[in-house]
């Protein structure tokens, strides 16, 4: 009988970052389990916390321990596995407890809500609204239900139509009500069934190798390194199925929402009926109840975005990260989790497999695959009729001398000519949203700033705005110039909109589609902006990094590159990688049909190696040039990273802040580099002042104790700091 509980309780606090521990009543204790959600009292208030340990005893003074209140939800919230995985993502990434557990699970299945039946209201084929004159909201509903055909109750509420009115009608023999799942399930896109393709020689290799892994139920990792089209996603396919073969189950995690929808395809495809799509595109609902589905085993194959990797399975047998080298797999908030640690570490949990496949792998995934951290598995060969597609490096700066000053260089006209005539399809892309990235004066030279950010604002034709993309900061487009009067108002670096202005000028007409995050806000953008666009109602889709990787249109035949350099500029030393990586996967979104296909690069640095080799579709070149760069810098991954990244409205104090810790990390960090205090590169951002530290150091998590120590004392100081203090390990970003 345990008579104690350890308890962390739910508060977003640096104050009680801690486990407290209570007494457990005596008519709890039957009851209570590690995992649920409980009240109870701290100071002098009541909160909710969650038994992370239930205690036979405790070292401290029982006389000062409370009682728990009460038991909040019936069932515990988190098993075992995630009880263990919480304690490490708050040790691994230096967040609080509760923020690792607020990662983990959605917050309305926290909050013990759970999802209402959804149900059906459909009038009667003999229904008529002409005896309800004297029930004008009965009248009005069925009206409705006539006009727009069965409905789902939360449609019908948001039309202000009452409960009480449908019973009415129901009453009256004029509606019915049903469930609406098998409603929901016709009223999807169609999706077919598939059955397994023959293998080619290298995959038939590869998937061999993954399967021999899964039947030994031995933790393996494993780095795919695929080239584009090299029929990646029928391997992970069918090393699922073996999977599933053997009675366990598997989580497939992809890099964007917009890949979601064609994903879902495949492998509804492929499993009817097993699969359940997690992203952050689901209501609230929606969510938690595939959470609780999973829970309850109706699926066996999860599908989802980088929170995905949280799903709540048992019997766990293969995890695969497709486009593994993507950023969006990193969160930016706490905890500022990797999802491809945090599949390792479930991994071994359950002695899986994790599949980490790209056509373009992290370096750090590669380099420990290369150094026998993991097993390397290569496919060279497509199995599309064509292989990978020419590309041409075409010199804007050559471009310019010889006059020719638009967006779109003389050679990716003429193929986008060709295109037009030959009823095909092209892919532009250009990693920048908006008409412009900066408005000039080009009589004083003024740029048009955010008043709140270190950086200029960005024009949106399509609303008449000037921009902040990081502060949200909307302002009316100048004709004048602010600073000295003049008239000579310029737009320079084209966005997504520009890019799509300048074709609509040529095809007047022409059917097109533009995918970037002001086009697809709505839950829905991303899959109807795919299935148009696979379905050839238009022709030429623009768009950012979204549309750079995982999308399969075998009619697309020219992908034009609009600037190459967008990313190779940033102040970061993950930049040639970052460059490397979209030019390399966006030229990989053409030549998939018997078509063929051609890639067109727009520079201003065609000799710089990133673009070099992504033009040979050279991987391996391009890993060991920047490999050398990475070795002679010391730089992941030679070494870890911690940044400690400082923000404050008041300059001298965020300084202040700032050095007061750094001399402190000094004392604990033994050999490990201390970069900083210094500016950091986005140097201030909604009027807060930004520095950063950086620890550089080959085994940081030896030392990770005395950091923490160190973090804590910053927060526990009096009079405190009044300034924010994030710290990211290994940051992907690091402006």
């Amino acid at each position: 009988m345990s008579g104690y509980a350890e308890i962390i309780v739910d508060l977003i606090s640096n104050a009680v970052d801690r486990p407290f521990h209570y007494r457990v009543p005596p008519a709890l204790n039957k009851d209570l389990q590690p995992g649920m959600k409980v009240r109870v009292p701290l100071g002098p208030k009541r909160y909710e916390g969650y038994v992370l340990r239930l205690l036979e005893s405790t070292d401290l003074d029982h006389s000062k321990l409370r009682d728990i209140l009460s038991i909040s939800v019936d069932e515990p919230l988190l098993n075992k596995e995630q009880l263990a995985l919480i304690s490490w993502l708050s040790f691994r990434y230096y967040c609080r407890t509760i923020d690792a557990l607020h990662a983990m699970i959605p917050l309305a299945y926290r909050q013990g809500r759970r999802p209402p039946e959804k149900i059906l209201i459909r009038a009667k084929q003999e229904a008529s609204a002409s005896a309800l004159s004297r029930a004008p909201a009965q009248k009005k509903a069925l009206c409705q239900l006539l006009e727009k055909g069965p409905q789902v109750r939360e449609n019908l509420n948001r039309l202000n139509i009452k409960w009480p009115t449908i019973r009415a009608l129901e009453a009256r023999g004029l509606v019915e009500i049903t469930p609406a799942d098998e409603f929901i399930k016709q009223s999807l896109p169609t999706i077919f069934p598939t059955s397994p393709l023959k293998l080619g020689s290298e995959q038939a290799f590869c998937y061999q190798q993954i399967v021999e892994a899964l039947e030994k139920k031995i933790p393996q990792r494993f780095v795919l390194h695929g080239v584009t089209a090299s029929g990646k996603t029928e391997l992970y396919m069918q090393t699922i199925a073996h999977c599933l073969s053997l009675g366990r189950k598997a989580l497939v995690l992809v890099p964007e929402i917009a890949l979601t929808p064609q994903m879902i395809e495949h492998f509804e495809g492929r499993f009817p009926g097993r699969v359940v799509a997690l992203h952050s595109r689901l209501t609230a609902t929606e969510k938690t109840s595939a959470w609780q589905k999973i829970i309850e085993n109706e699926f066996s194959v999860i599908l989802g975005a980088r929170s995905a990797v949280f799903a709540p399975l048992t019997g766990l047998g293969l995890i695969v990260i497709d486009e593994e080298h993507e950023t969006t797999y990193k969160q930016e908030e706490a905890p500022r989790y990797h999802a491809r640690e945090v599949a390792w570490w479930r991994s071994r949990y359950h002695q899986a497999v994790l599949v980490l496949g790209s056509a373009t792998p992290s370096l750090e995934s590669y380099y420990c695959a290369v150094q026998g951290s993991g097993r390397l598995l290569t496919m060279n060969d497509r199995i599309t009729p064509t292989q990978l597609p020419p590309v041409k490096i075409v010199d804007m700066c050559q471009e310019l001398k010889d006059n020719h000053r638009q967006i779109f260089s003389r050679p990716l006209l003429a193929e986008l000519q060709g295109v037009i005539e030959r009823d095909e399809q092209a892919i532009l892309f250009i990693n920048r949203r908006g008409f412009a990235g900066f408005v000039l004066c080009r009589e004083c030279g003024f740029v048009v700033r955010c008043p709140s950010c270190d950086v200029s604002l960005t024009l949106h034709l399509d609303r008449q705005l000037m921009c902040c993309h990081y502060c949200g900061l909307e302002a009316p487009v100048p004709h004048v110039c602010p600073e000295c009067g003049g008239i000579k108002i310029r737009y320079f670096s084209a966005g997504t909109q520009k890019v799509e202005d300048e074709i609509r000028k040529l095809y007047p007409g022409l059917e097109l589609i533009r995918m970037d995050s002001d086009t697809t806000r709505s839950r829905q953008a991303h899959g109807d902006y795919y299935r148009r666009f696979r379905d050839g109602k238009a022709k030429i889709l623009i768009g950012t990094q979204m549309i750079a990787k995982g999308f399969d249109f075998p009619k697309v035949t020219l992908v034009g590159v609009v600037a190459a350099d967008t990313t190779l500029n940033l102040p970061d030393f993950r930049a040639p990688e970052r460059t490397f990586q979209l030019l390399t996967q966006v030229a990989g979104r053409t030549a998939r049909g018997t078509l063929g296909g051609r890639v067109i690069i727009q520079t201003y640095h065609p000799g710089h190696y990133a673009i070099q080799t992504a033009a040979k579709h050279d991987y391996r070149s391009f890993y060991e040039a920047e490999i050398e760069n990475r070795r002679q810098l010391d730089y992941p991954p030679f070494s870890d990273l911690l940044r400690f990244l400082f923000s404050c409205s008041d300059e001298k104090q965020v300084f202040e802040a700032a050095s007061w810790l750094t001399e402190r990390l000094r004392e604990v960090a033994g050999s490990a580099e201390i970069l900083g205090p210094a500016p950091a590169s986005l140097y201030r951002i909604k009027d807060q002042f930004r520095v950063q530290t950086i620890i550089k150091g080959k085994n940081l998590t030896a030392i990770s104790s005395g950091i923490k120590k160190e973090i804590r004392s910053f927060h526990e100081l009096k009079p405190p700091f009044s300034v924010r203090l994030t710290v990211d390990f290994n940051p992907l970003v690091v402006l």
